[in-house]
C-alpha cells in the first residue's frame, strides 16, 4: 500500500469532530426564556437565529430557510446548511432576507476569560445577540458609534485613577444589599465619572452613555439568561482608554441594570416608554428619591487607586512602545497604502485590541478592515497601522512583517496581497518600490 493510498484512506475513515454543542437543546434552552421574560416585550423564540455548532450552520426561528438551507424532518421549522454558513462570522447580527437575524459560533470556552461555555451559557450568548436584533427593531435610536474610539484623547494618569474609581464604585453599589448603601456607591460612581467626563469632549461622554444602553443592556440580559455573578467576567481589560472605555460600556450598563433591579422593578416600563434616556439618566433619578449611608473611599484607598494607576500607566507606555517597536523592526515585505485622495470607509475592526500613537494613528492587533469602489483590504491576525482624518476615513495603512510581496498588475492597475487570513485587493494610481517596501497610491 503506497503512503498516498494510506493517507486518503485515513481522511475517508477517519471520523470527524462532533460538534462543540447540541444546537437542538442550546436552542431549547433559548425558547424556555419565552416563559421568563428577560424585558418587555422580548421574546427570543421570535427571533431568528443563525448557529454554527463547528460542523454545520443551523437556522432557527424563520419561516422561509435561504438558499442551501434543507428542512430537519425531525425538528419542524429547523433548517440546515452543511458546513459554515457564510453569514455566521462571529457572534453578531446580519441582515437574512428581510429579516434581521442573530448569528453565534459556539465555542467550548471563552477566548478572552478562558472560562467553559456551558449549554446554558450558549444560549445565553444566543439571547445576547437576538437583543440586539430586538434594539435594532423596536430601538433604532439605540446605536453607538465605535469609530469614535479612534479619535479618543491620550490616557493619563488622571483619566485612569477616574476611571478606575467610578467602576470600583459601582462594584461596591452591585454587590451591596442595603439600599442606602447601594445609593451611596452610586452617588460617588457617579461623582467620579462626571470629573472624569470634565476631561473629554461631550461626543466621548455621550459615547459611554450609548454604549451602556446597547452593548451593557445586553450584557445585561446575557448575564441574567445565564444566572451568573454580576462580577463575573468584569477585569477583561487593565482600563487603560481606548479599550479599558469600551470594556467598561459593558461592565457598567451591565451593572446599572442589576442596581435598578434592586432600586426600582419598573424602570424597564420607563425606558421602553422613553428610549431617548440613557441608563445613568433613570439611575441618577431613582437614587435622588433615596437616602444613602454616606458611603465612601478612604483616604488609604484612594491613595492605593492612585499609586497603582501611576504605575500600570508607565508599564503600559512601556510596554506601547515595546509593542511598535516590534512592529517597525519585522522582517520582510512592507506595504504602505496611501489614501490620502480616495479614502477607505471602516469596515470592521476590534476595539478591544487597539492602541493610539502619539501622531494619532492606531495600531491593530487583531482585525482591521476598509473599502471604497478602489477595492478593500481585510488584516486579520497580524498587526497594522492605521491613520484617519476628520471625518474617521481611512487615509493611511502600514502593513510590515510580509513573507510574499504583493502582486502589481500594471495593465489593470490592481494590487492584490493574500496572505494568512489577510487580503488586499485595490486599484491603484500610482506604485513605488524601494527594496522591500512598497508604497501604494489610490
Amino acid at each position: 500500500m503506497t503512503a498516498f493510498i494510506q493517507i486518503l484512506l485515513l481522511f475517508l475513515f477517519t471520523p470527524s469532530a462532533p460538534p462543540v454543542a447540541d444546537a437542538v437543546k442550546v436552542m431549547e434552552i433559548v425558547s424556555a426564556q419565552n416563559d421568563h421574560p428577560l424585558w418587555p416585550n422580548f421574546r427570543p423564540a421570535e427571533i431568528p437565529v443563525l448557529v454554527y455548532d463547528s460542523v454545520d450552520t443551523w437556522l432557527f426561528f424563520s419561516k422561509e430557510p435561504p438558499d442551501g438551507f434543507i428542512a430537519v424532518e425531525q425538528h419542524p421549522g429547523v433548517f440546515l446548511f452543511k458546513g459554515q454558513h457564510l453569514l455566521v462570522r462571529g457572534n453578531s447580527i446580519v441582515r437574512l432576507g428581510d429579516r434581521w437575524t442573530a448569528t453565534s459560533i459556539f465555542s467550548s470556552y471563552a477566548r478572552r476569560t478562558g472560562e467553559k461555555y456551558t449549554a446554558h451559557d450558549l444560549a445565553g450568548i444566543i439571547i445576547h445577540e437576538q437583543f440586539h436584533v430586538f434594539q435594532r427593531e423596536k430601538h433604532p435610536r439605540w446605536r453607538q458609534n465605535d469609530g469614535v474610539l479612534l479619535l479618543y484623547p491620550a490616557e493619563t494618569p488622571e483619566a485612569l485613577q477616574l476611571r478606575r474609581s467610578e467602576k470600583e464604585a459601582f462594584r461596591r453599589a452591585v454587590v451591596a444589599v442595603n439600599p442606602k448603601e447601594i445609593t451611596g456607591w452610586v452617588r460617588e460612581a457617579i461623582k467620579y465619572r462626571e470629573q472624569r467626563f470634565a476631561l473629554v469632549a461631550p461626543v466621548f461622554a455621550t459615547y459611554e452613555k450609548e454604549l451602556q444602553r446597547t452593548e451593557g443592556l445586553s450584557d445585561y440580559i446575557e448575564r441574567v439568561a445565564r444566572r451568573l455573578d454580576p462580577l463575573n467576567a468584569s477585569d477583561i481589560t487593565n482600563g487603560i482608554a481606548p479599550a479599558g472605555v469600551r470594556d467598561l460600556g459593558y461592565v457598567e450598563g451591565r451593572w446599572i441594570a442589576m442596581i435598578l433591579d434592586k432600586l426600582d422593578t419598573g424602570w424597564k416600563t420607563a425606558l421602553e416608554a422613553n428610549d431617548s434616556l440613557y441608563l445613568e439618566d433613570i439611575l441618577k433619578k431613582v437614587t435622588n428619591d433615596l437616602s444613602d449611608g454616606l458611603e465612601q473611599f478612604t483616604a488609604s484607598e484612594l491613595d492605593q487607586l492612585r499609586s497603582e494607576a501611576n504605575t500600570d500607566f508607565i508599564r503600559w507606555q512601556e510596554k506601547k512602545q515595546q509593542e511598535i517597536k516590534q512592529f517597525d523592526e519585522q522582517p520582510g515585505f512592507r506595504i504602505e497604502i496611501d489614501a490620502a485622495s480616495k479614502p477607505l470607509a471602516i469596515r470592521i475592526f476590534e476595539p478591544l485590541e487597539i492602541e493610539i500613537l502619539d501622531d494619532g494613528t492606531v495600531y491593530h492587533r487583531l482585525i482591521f478592515s476598509a473599502g471604497n469602489d478602489a477595492g478593500s483590504l481585510r488584516i486579520m491576525h497580524h498587526p497594522c497601522i492605521t491613520g484617519f482624518d476628520n471625518s474617521l476615513r481611512v487615509t493611511r495603512v502600514l502593513i510590515h512583517g510580509l513573507e510574499k510581496e504583493p502582486e502589481i498588475n500594471e495593465p489593470g492597475k490592481t494590487v492584490k496581497m493574500k496572505e494568512g487570513s489577510s487580503t488586499v485587493e485595490l486599484k491603484y494610481a500610482r506604485v513605488t518600490k524601494t527594496g522591500l517596501s512598497w508604497i501604494i497610491e489610490l
